[in-house]
This record gives structure tokens, sequence and C-alpha cells, in this order.
């Protein structure tokens, strides 16, 4: 029994790491730039398990790597205890910028790096892209009007925010610095109704 019980838990472990790997380097090349030999590289997994834990090819790889991605954006946000709208767009704000400044600015979004080299036509990939970037949305669209902004408006702030912290990444990779997400930043905070900044 205890040997299954190891089993099940390597496998796990080597399909756990290929997913991180994937997603380190999907944010930094796309997924077009990143091969299964890269992947394997990154994780330390052996040759033969890319097509045992992803018999369905890099279009698995790559949705895993987004759904990993998104558990640790949803879970960084919800730990956040901001008691203002100001708040509340730090901690989003902040997790990206820490993106920037561990990575030199070399560092995006993995969902960002899949949407980029996806084709319209790939339905399941777009539209698991686009739940990913609605459920963050709306998270933060809901924490906002618990901190006191008018829901319509707390909506149309959290697409801003997204796309905003979308955009500063891709300027950041192209600059090598942090500015663009800091101004990015500065003006997204305008956007909060005066009263409840």
């Amino acid at each position: 029994m205890l040997v299954v019980i190891v089993k099940v838990k390597e496998r796990t472990d080597t399909r756990a790491s290929m997913v991180r790997g994937a997603a380190s380097l999907i944010r930094t090349r796309g997924v077009n730039a990143t091969s299964f030999s890269d992947v394997l590289a990154e994780s330390g997994a052996p040759r033969g398990s890319i097509y045992h834990h992803f018999p369905k090819g890099k279009d698995q790889l790559a949705g895993d790597a987004i759904r990993w991605t998104s558990d640790r954006v949803l879970a960084h946000q919800r730990e956040c205890r901001a008691t203002t709208p100001g708040g509340v767009l730090d901690c989003f704000i902040d997790m990206w910028r820490q993106v920037v400044l561990t990575s030199d600015g070399a560092a995006g979004c993995v969902v960002a790096g899949v949407a980029i080299d996806t084709t319209a036509d790939d339905r399941a990939t777009i539209e698991l892209v686009r739940a990913t970037f609605r459920s963050w949305v709306d998270l933060l669209g809901k924490q906002l009007v618990s901190v006191g902004v008018p829901a319509r408006r707390a909506s149309r702030i959290a697409v801003a925010t997204v796309a905003g912290m979308e955009g500063a990444l891709i300027l950041c990779r192209a600059e090598g610095s942090s500015a663009s997400l800091e101004t990015v930043a500065a003006e997204l905070k305008r956007l909060l109704p005066p009263e409840v900044r």
C-alpha cells in the first residue's frame, strides 16, 4: 500500500513540477517559444513523463499552466484585507509589481502569454483565457463593492485594472523597468470615486 501511495505522490509531484515549469517559461517566452524539452529541463522531469501526464499535448499543458497561475492570483487577492478601494487595488497591483521586480522586467502573465499565442479558432483555449480574466475582474469588482464603490463603477474599474496591469507588464518587459507599472498604478487609482478613495 505504501508503494502505491509513494508512486501516486511521485506522479503528482512530477506533474505539478511540469506545470510550474511551463508557467515560468510561458510568462517569459509565450507558448509558441516554449517546447516540451524546455519544460522537461526547467522542471527536471523525466523525458517520458510529458506525454504520460499531458496526452493532449501542449494545449493541455498550457491550460494547466493558466489554471495554476489563476489559482495563485485569486488566492493572493482573496487574502487581501484592505478596507479601502485604494487598498484593494494596491493588493492586485503589488502582486504584479513583484513579478516585474523579481524578474527584472522579463516576466509577464501566463494567461496573456497564452492569449497572444492562440488563434481565435482555438475556442477551448480562448474560452479558458476569457473565463480566467473574468474571474479576476469579478473578484476585484466584488472587493471594490465591499469597500464602498458603487457596483457599476466597481465593475468598470476592475476591468480597467486587469487590462492596465496586463498592458503594464508588456511595457515593463519592453523597457526593462517597472516605471510603466507605477504610472499605470497611479492612473488606475484616479479612477476611484473621490468620496471613497
